[in-house]
């Protein structure tokens, strides 16, 4: 779960910056390439590895709730005609 944040917290980091950088007039070449690294590697790394860790946590969790409900199936019984009388 701590990977989970990391990964959510760096996202919003980046997704700040660009939204700052977008609406800021004067940007330098240094912050603009910095700037561009960081959105690659939010492109390629941290958005995959986010999708990604939050799957393998809920495959996790039901997993876990499934083993540990241990309902048992209910049988059925089999279809018994009842009559309900020659007027209806």
């Amino acid at each position: 779960m701590k990977t989970h944040m990391f990964y959510f917290a760096s996202f919003i980091a980046v997704s700040r910056l660009t939204l700052i950088s977008n609406l800021s007039p004067t940007i330098s070449a240094g912050q603009y390439g910095i700037l561009h690294i960081l959105l690659v590697v939010q492109m390629v790394v941290l958005g995959p590895r986010l999708i990604l860790g939050v799957r393998e946590y809920y495959v996790k969790l039901v997993a876990d709730s499934d083993a540990a409900t241990g309902m048992t199936s209910i049988a059925f019984q089999e279809r018994v005609h009842i009559s309900t009388g020659n007027g209806v």
